[in-house]
């Protein structure tokens, strides 16, 4: 499982982030707060992540805080809530 990654921010949306991580790009999915807390492209940065697994795809998304990430997991743990609508809460 990926707890956590530190990178050079290659892609920057509202919805998600590309971070390089030595010559591996993540797309990462992002909460509009982490959108707003990230530095420019090009830049360094760290995302505590929480690693989504299903049976066709492996998806990550990323906090800057681990508040933020508390609250994306205790919101998920509620029957039907997935990530992707925990992460706009």
């Amino acid at each position: 499982m990926i707890a956590a990654l530190t990178g050079r921010l290659a892609l920057k949306a509202p919805s998600h982030v590309t971070l390089d991580v030595q010559g591996v790009g993540y797309e990462v999915f992002i909460p509009l707060s982490t959108f707003y807390a990230l530095p420019d492209l090009n830049q360094s940065a760290s995302l505590s992540v929480y690693t989504h697994l299903r049976e066709d795809a492996i998806q990550l998304y990323g906090f800057v805080t681990t508040m933020e990430k508390d609250s994306f997991i205790l919101l998920t743990s509620i029957s039907g809530i997935g990530p992707k609508l925990a992460l706009s809460v």
